[in-house]
């Protein structure tokens, strides 16, 4: 009996968490419900970690999802309401990650584009104005298209891995990465043209969602 009653109890606190959206939860955690944060994290928890795994790698995602999450808690209190939680979530979620791929030195930072946006490889990159829709179209299989994915420079990679997978509009992107819309816009055009090339084919939106 006790049983059934902390099953019903545990119940009706999750669904009033599933009511709250994530700035009442952040209220309610700043005011001490530990549970309000934990929901929080089970909220968030799978973008997070997907994009640690398609930006960072497989390894390093557990870890990178792990710390963004601390870095979160220990910073709550410096969150503005009038922010949006998610924007702010994943510009924590994009520095941990970049600290870890600077510590593994997999990656220069300064390859392919500037601070600026530009860019020296665009001058030899064929067609200007490729669209998403023209690009995979004879993709081969997921598998595939998920290494020739991974072969993109990682600042053109996760402005698709932020637009795609996590439907954020290039405004908020330009927010995460602290950039200037007209250089996200032009990462993603680069993006997709770099894309194209690696592949050799075209895709359809709907076909770069799957496999992001």
């Amino acid at each position: 009996m006790h049983s059934v009653n902390c099953q019903k109890s545990c119940y009706a606190i999750y669904n009033n968490f599933m009511e709250r959206d994530d700035r009442q939860l952040i209220a309610d955690t700043l005011n001490g419900n530990d549970d309000a944060f934990a929901f929080l994290v089970h909220r968030h928890l799978s973008a997070v970690y997907n994009f640690a795994y398609r930006f960072g790698g497989r390894e390093e995602a557990d870890d990178i999802a792990q710390e963004t999450f601390f870095k979160i808690w220990k910073n709550l209190k410096k969150f503005r309401p009038e922010e949006n939680f998610k924007t702010w979530m994943f510009q924590i979620a994009r520095n941990t990650t970049i600290d870890h791929m600077r510590k593994k030195r997999d990656i220069t930072f300064s390859k392919f584009e500037n601070e600026e946006g530009e860019n020296f490889l665009e001058e030899t990159l064929a067609d200007t104005e490729p669209l998403a829709d023209e690009i995979f179209a004879r993709a081969e299989k997921e598998k595939h298209m998920e290494k020739m994915f991974a072969e993109l420079p990682p600042l053109y990679r996760e402005v698709l891995i932020l637009h795609y997978q996590n439907n954020f509009t290039f405004e908020e992107i330009g927010q995460i990465l602290k950039k200037p819309l007209h250089t996200v816009k032009s990462q993603h055009r680069r993006a997709l043209i770099l894309l194209r090339n690696i592949l050799g084919g075209s895709t359809s939106k709907q076909n770069l969602k799957d496999v992001l």
